[in-house]
């Protein structure tokens, strides 16, 4: 099956639309909020993704008709969005693709099976009485939504998971304007909102999952940690981490002006400037000779070693994601080990997420191989190694719904200072 459309949304595209729909939702429209989500940077509004496809494909407007939207990932600005197209014999399927992934999978019909009949809500309230938008029903309804799923309730942190759109031509129906909403909560765990939305002859069914963001924190290094840190006269290198636990070991030694300091990262720049303070980009399943490179030059004696990877909480893990864990947790570090042997290293590989098997059994057996594996090296090349099983330390990997408002590293600390011998 070939791609044959595509396009894109620029940012300009995404603030003009926050006007026009009045969903200003900041997730959106904020770089700021965005770089401090859990995705790294703004993210499209859903509705108006569904409009410019809808567009797209030169959707024409009959009498009955439905469209369902599921959107599995959040869709980027300024990256093209690529349109599969399926026919069945009743109904049309397309997805979404950005970035190689699937992001939205979507069904259009105006078949039989899907003609739904719109059915009066006693217990709605009226909303938004007066629309300002003279463009076809369809546009208003979805910027309506927008409006209220961005501003409204959930709130300003969720974000549209599921529509389904039912239009269904109805003579009774006389009034016009007037917008009906009906929600509730389905998971009280994992808060997925359940809506139901009737305007004119259109009846949507759509789901809302609240999505938090990460906020920026102040780090206050106390005094203590900072004379301990003065203290240390040998190089450091810090691989990964650089959106949690990386970036607080760099933010500590950030006090000793005599050591160099070397950072990589691959996705999010720490922006700091200083004649002892290297930052480098680097993705770390390519460029591991840069890595070499780097402690063959400056001669750090003490690594930290903090890449993480994309979690799935399947049960079904696909076999790329576990080549994933395995390539990140267990070949890099030996690599590295191996290339590098030093008696005088010391070696950091924390389990920077607990480990459970009962709750991630891939995952966690991956982990606890790589722990075994990781000594082994180091014991054969007489390498000191650390293996320091932290909690979920404050990032955006770590902040959810559940788990709002994780520990971090300074707190930790502080509460065990028995690590700090360990770490520094």
């Amino acid at each position: 099956m070939k791609i044959k459309n595509s396009f894109s949304i620029t940012q300009e595209e995404g603030i003009k639309y926050s006007k026009k729909s009045g969903d200003k939702n900041k997730i959106h429209i904020n770089s700021n909020y965005g770089y401090n989500s859990i995705f790294g940077c703004n993210i499209c509004h859903g509705t108006l993704v569904i409009l410019y496809f809808l567009k797209k494909i030169k959707f024409k407007y009959k009498k009955n008709f439905y469209i369902y939207f599921n959107f599995r990932h959040p869709f980027f600005y300024e990256k093209k969005i690529f349109i599969k197209k399926k026919i069945n014999k009743k109904d049309i399927k397309y997805k979404l693709i950005q970035d190689n992934k699937e992001k939205a999978e979507i069904i259009l019909s105006f078949s039989n099976k899907y003609q739904h009949n719109v059915k009066q809500i006693k217990s709605n309230n009226n909303f938004l009485k007066k629309i300002f938008i003279k463009k076809s029903e369809i546009e208003v309804i979805l910027n309506t939504l927008s409006m209220y799923v961005g501003n409204i309730y959930p709130g300003e942190n969720s974000l549209i998971s599921k529509i389904k759109i039912f239009h269904s031509f109805n003579k009774e129906n006389k009034k016009k304007n007037i917008i009906n909403i009906h929600s509730k909560i389905l998971n009280k765990g994992f808060p997925i909102v359940s809506n139901y939305l009737r305007f004119n002859s259109y009846e949507i069914n759509f789901e809302t999952i609240l999505r938090p963001a990460v906020k920026n924190k102040k780090i206050n290094i106390p005094k203590y940690l900072r004379k301990i840190v003065n203290k240390v006269d040998n190089n450091v290198l810090i691989i990964g981490g650089s959106q949690g636990i990386g970036k607080y070991i760099f933010d500590i030694y950030k006090y000793n002006k005599k050591i160099t300091k070397i950072i990589t990262y691959n996705k999010n720049i720490i922006n700091y400037k200083s004649p002892k303070t290297i930052i480098k980009k680097i993705d770390i399943l390519k460029d591991q000779k840069k890595i070499s490179e780097l402690i063959r030059k400056y001669s750090p004696l003490k690594i930290y070693y903090f890449p993480t990877s994309k979690i799935y909480f399947d049960n079904k893990l696909a076999k790329n994601t576990i080549n994933g864990y395995k390539k990140i947790f267990i070949n890099l570090p030996l690599n590295i080990l191996k290339k590098n042997k030093r008696e005088k290293i010391i070696f950091f590989y924390p389990s920077t997420t607990n480990i459970e098997l009962n709750k991630d059994s891939i995952y966690s057996k991956i982990k606890l191989i790589a722990e075994q594996k990781i000594k082994m090296m180091c014991k054969k090349f007489k390498i000191k190694y650390h293996i320091y099983r932290f909690p979920a330390i404050y990032s955006r990997q770590s902040v959810s719904l559940i788990n709002p408002n994780p520990i971090n590293l300074i707190d930790h600390i502080n509460q065990n200072k028995n690590i700090i011998k360990i770490l520094f």
